[in-house]
């Protein structure tokens, strides 16, 4: 079975291989079958949004997954918080431990999954 958008793009944080937003990205173009270069290219892109730098001081993570799915931003925001006890802002998520950062990166990728059913 295909790995998921969470699995993938917790694997590629884990990894260090980009911050939060690079991750739900790649994990998102790996997911729907975009080669490796297209996957980092995509990736790239999120390089300005991680570490509390997204509009509005969003998690950069949500706000990822919202910009692969604008149609359904404010379902992905619902699930988010869900997850995260409410919160979709990273000045609130990380500086309270709410769920670690992977996590932030699992989250948006598992509402991304949950899309895609």
């Amino acid at each position: 079975m295909a790995e998921t958008i969470s699995e993938i793009a917790k694997g590629f944080h884990a990894e260090h291989r980009g911050n939060c937003a690079m991750s739900v990205a790649y994990g998102f173009a790996r997911a729907n079958g975009k080669s490796e270069a297209e996957a980092v290219e995509s990736a790239e892109m999120f390089r300005d949004f991680g570490g509390g730098r997204a509009p509005n001081g969003t998690c950069g993570a949500l706000y990822a997954a919202k910009m692969m799915q604008p149609d359904h931003a404010d379902a992905l925001e619902d699930f988010f918080k869900r997850g995260a006890k409410g919160c979709s802002h990273c000045k609130e998520i990380r500086p309270n431990a709410v769920i670690p950062c992977n996590r932030c990166v699992e989250l948006a990728g598992e509402a991304l999954d949950f899309l895609n059913k």
